[in-house]
C-alpha cells in the first residue's frame, strides 16, 4: 500500500516536472506539443475508484495549470479524462482479466490493445485541450494540426515509457 502510494507520487512528480520544464517548451513547427502528463491516469489499476481518477486528474491538471500559466485548460481536460478513463479501460480490458485487478500496461494488455487504449484517451485529451485553448473554430486546419501533432508526440512518449517499463519490470 505504501509502496503503491510512493510509486504514484513519484510518477505524479516526474510527469509534472517533465511537462513543466521540458514538454511545454517543445513546439514542433509551431503546432505539436507533447502533453503526456495524464499518463498517470492511464496506468492506474483497473479497480481504482472512479473518484480517485477524477480527483487525481483535477489535481494533476491544476498543478500543470499553475506552473504553465494556463487558465484551467489542463485541469478541465484531465478531470474529464479522469472521468472517462475507467469505462474506456473496460472496453479494452481482456475478457480473462475483467474480474482480476491489474494495472494497464503493455505487459498486461499487449502492445496493440494498450496503444489503442492510449490513442483513444490521448485523442480525447488533445482535442478537448486545444478546443478549450482556441475556443474558436475559425481556423480548423490549425486546430487539426495541433490535435494530430500533439497526439502523435504524446503517443510516442507513452510508447517509449511503456518500452522502458517493460524492459525494467521482472518477468
Amino acid at each position: 500500500m505504501l509502496q503503491d502510494f510512493l510509486t504514484r507520487a513519484f510518477w505524479f512528480l516526474l510527469l509534472l516536472a517533465l511537462q513543466v520544464l521540458v514538454f511545454n517548451h517543445i513546439h514542433i513547427v509551431g503546432y505539436a506539443t507533447p502533453m503526456p502528463y495524464f499518463y498517470l491516469l492511464l496506468i492506474l489499476p483497473n479497480h481504482t475508484a472512479r473518484w480517485v481518477y477524477v480527483a487525481l486528474g483535477f489535481l494533476l491538471g491544476l498543478t500543470v495549470d499553475v506552473f504553465s500559466s494556463t487558465i484551467g485548460e489542463a485541469a478541465a481536460t484531465t478531470t474529464f479524462i479522469g472521468l472517462i478513463t475507467p469505462p474506456v479501460l473496460n472496453l479494452f480490458t481482456p475478457a480473462d482479466q475483467r474480474d482480476d485487478e491489474f494495472a494497464p500496461s503493455v505487459r498486461t494488455m499487449k502492445w496493440g490493445t494498450f496503444l489503442r487504449y492510449a490513442t483513444l484517451i490521448t485523442l480525447v485529451h488533445t482535442t478537448l485541450f486545444f478546443c478549450l485553448e482556441n475556443f474558436s473554430f475559425f481556423h480548423p486546419l490549425t486546430l487539426l494540426l495541433n490535435i494530430v501533432g500533439s497526439t502523435l508526440l504524446t503517443l510516442i512518449f507513452i510508447a517509449a515509457t511503456e518500452r522502458v517499463r517493460l524492459s525494467r519490470s521482472p518477468r
